[in-house]
């Protein structure tokens, strides 16, 4: 299961649209399209999938979740892209670790790859207050590494991934919600996971998303639409949504689920339980994009309102920008400080320049200790995690300069503890930090391929020893 730590977002495009039928097993399904009317907008969505692949259903929502809150959580790159290790997908998709799973996840990856998506005046352009025509896959470059000629995923794969051109906007202009990312993987069934999702999304007005509701309503064949049901009898509809009805009642998600009338004409009203209303996504979004924790982040929405959060979060950034903070450690220390204590802090106008220094006194009691180092970071991890963790830190770090194979290489030697991970990503910081990027990149690139060449007798060079 996911980190029951983690705060997870979602795309609040690709959650409202729902492009992943909610099927449990694959059907020789190769194509649906969905046309409806949003007050005075008309809505078309088609989809096309290989005949030998089959349109995305069932899992494939687990992985494109996954993906997504992986792509957040690393800092929005503006390609796109993103390098990890096949575990750590698995992982944050909820799989157990093993070959059937990589198998699994595998063909879902192919799904999401080569599937073709086209949203006619439902794909929100939020910054601009627009409505768009989106055309794409969901992964557009899918590249990994594996044994021999097999093509297969083994322990060791690393993959590199880039979403789609409209997602990724998306993304970056904060069009997102909070996802209960735990307790949808604990979920008993895909179709289950995947009627979660939808309602959650639904609760945020799209043109108003900061708006939230407590009920829905909506007809049961439009659900059904909107579920990428391909059987939308009412009776077969009823059907399918029994058992996802009945565990999110059970888990305590919805509070009442009434389905009235008759035959095509039927409407379900949903009421959601106030225990899971989430913490507003914007402000959520905007302490991560400063490198506050998802642990600390959370603290933070018990202890303040919603407006004082994106008040200090707002003095942080001006203060900043003006000059009359200067931050000398990392902007996450510097922001929690200054939302704990706004009274130390000067308004916009003043002249006082504040300097936040590396050395900070020993916390006092009940105050937040200074951040772990990477040693301590790292020893909280499994070896394959702090492993797989190495390479993709490395690869932000210096993006475009390893290739896939040179990162594979480089995980399999911290987890054989030919390298000292710690030691390793505070060298890759350091050597950035001193514009010495290229001789960082050049050290490590020979001693992969000392490794390569003669894996017993290799050696770190010079500048990578401990």
């Amino acid at each position: 299961m996911a980190d029951p730590q983690r705060t997870s977002f979602d795309d609040l495009n690709w959650g409202r649209l729902n492009l992943v039928s909610a099927q449990d097993q694959s059907v020789e399904q190769n194509s649906w399209k969905v046309t409806y009317q949003h007050g005075e907008r008309v809505v078309r969505i088609s989809c096309r999938a290989l005949p030998e692949l089959g349109v995305p259903h069932g899992i494939d929502n687990d992985v494109s979740s996954a993906l997504i809150d992986n792509y957040m959580s690393i800092g929005l790159p503006d390609d796109g892209m993103m390098t990890l290790a096949i575990s750590e997908l698995m992982q944050l998709a909820g799989f157990h670790r093993n070959g059937k799973y990589r198998e699994m996840l595998s063909v879902s990856l192919d799904r999401l790859h080569t599937t073709s998506y086209e949203i006619a005046g439902g794909w929100r352009d939020h910054p601009n207050r627009r409505w768009t025509t989106a055309k794409f896959h969901f992964i557009e470059l899918l590249e990994y590494t594996h044994q021999g000629e097999s093509g297969k995923f083994d322990e060791r794969s690393m993959l590199r991934i880039r979403l789609a051109e409209p997602l990724v906007a998306s993304l970056r202009s904060g069009y997102t919600k909070p996802l209960n990312i735990e307790f949808m993987q604990s979920l008993s069934r895909p179709r289950t996971r995947i009627i979660f999702r939808l309602l959650d999304a639904m609760r945020y007005h799209p043109e108003t998303p900061d708006e939230l509701i407590d009920e829905y309503d909506v007809g049961l064949i439009e659900l059904a639409e909107q579920c990428k049901l391909p059987n939308t009898r009412p009776d077969a509809v009823r059907r399918a949504l029994q058992g996802p009805h009945e565990e999110l009642l059970r888990r305590g998600y919805l509070r009442q689920v009434v389905i009235e009338g008759r035959g095509r004409d039927q409407r379900i009203h949903y009421e959601f339980s106030p225990e899971f209303t989430p913490v507003n996504p914007a402000v959520l979004h905007r302490l991560r994009m400063h490198g506050v924790t998802d642990g600390v982040s959370r603290q933070l929405a018990r202890q303040y309102t919603t407006s004082v959060l994106s008040g200090r979060i707002e003095l942080f950034e001006r203060l900043v920008k003006s000059g009359q903070l200067t931050v000398r450690k990392t902007p996450a220390h510097a922001l929690v400080h200054l939302i704990k204590n706004t009274d130390q802090y000067p308004d916009q106008s003043a002249s006082k320049v504040i300097t936040l220094t590396p050395s900070r006194p020993k916390p006092a009691a009940g105050e937040e200790p200074a951040q772990p180092g990477w040693s301590e970071e790292l020893a909280r991890m499994s070896p394959d995690e702090a492993a797989a963790f190495t390479a993709k830190r490395v690869s932000l770090l210096y993006a475009r300069k390893f290739a896939l194979s040179e990162l594979d290489t480089l995980r399999d030697l911290v987890l054989r503890g030919r390298v000292d991970p710690a030691q390793l990503i505070e060298e890759a910081h350091r050597r950035l930090a001193a514009l010495d990027a290229q001789g960082f990149v050049d050290d490590l690139k020979d001693r992969l391929r000392v490794e390569e060449a003669d894996p017993v007798t290799a050696a770190l060079p010079a500048k990578l020893q401990p």
